[in-house]
């Protein structure tokens, strides 16, 4: 330690505080968690799903007749979904940029961290009701659902529905590889240190 002599005075004070304390929820261990090349890649990659989700709803927002959900549902995830991206990286990129040198910014990049998690938390939350939904709405007329005759009421587009079948199932399995990735990733690191 590298005690500065206060004037007037034959006490010295301390340039670094002395505790050595670490909070259970340390930013260094939020930004190792956060602020790595994992998350950014899996959140670019994750917003492909989202994407052709948004794309599929919009075009076909009129061709579901059994259930005008499906394509509802389509947009609002998808639009949610790329909203959710951009804040999962918008958090990676201040952890990488600005958690490793706690000096720089170090005001806004606080307000940028409270904002971006108080959103993806709201997000999040909101996207797995609206999943549950979809997968009710989409799950639940696969046996009724007519793809030949556009007059029948019981018609859905083979491309929109067929998709959204599809995508709630990569989405479910994507969930659980995330889960079993991360916590494989949580394990051999905790082992290591």
């Amino acid at each position: 330690m590298n005690p500065t002599q206060i004037e007037g005075t034959s006490e010295t004070a301390p340039l670094r505080s002395t505790s050595n304390t670490v909070s259970p929820l340390s930013m260094t261990a939020a930004g190792r968690t956060f602020g790595t090349t994992y998350i950014l890649v899996s959140s670019l990659l994750g917003s492909i799903i989202p994407l052709i989700q948004l794309i599929i709803g919009a075009y076909y927002r009129e061709d579901c007749t059994i259930d005008q959900r499906i394509p509802t549902y389509m947009i609002v995830s998808g639009a949610c979904g790329l909203a959710m991206t951009g804040f999962t990286i918008l958090l990676s990129i201040v952890f990488m940029c600005f958690i490793s040198d706690s000096t720089a910014l170090h005001i806004i990049a606080t307000c940028s961290l409270c904002l971006t998690i108080v959103s993806t938390i709201i997000l999040s939350a909101f996207l797995f009701i609206w999943f549950i939904f979809g997968c009710i709405w989409v799950f639940s007329i696969r046996d009724k659902v007519e793809f030949d005759d556009r007059h029948d009421p019981n018609y859905c587009e083979p491309v929109l529905y067929k998709s959204a079948y599809a995508l709630l199932v990569i989405m479910i399995i994507w969930s659980i590889l995330q889960c079993c990735f991360s916590c494989f990733r949580q394990c051999c690191t905790g082992r290591s240190n």
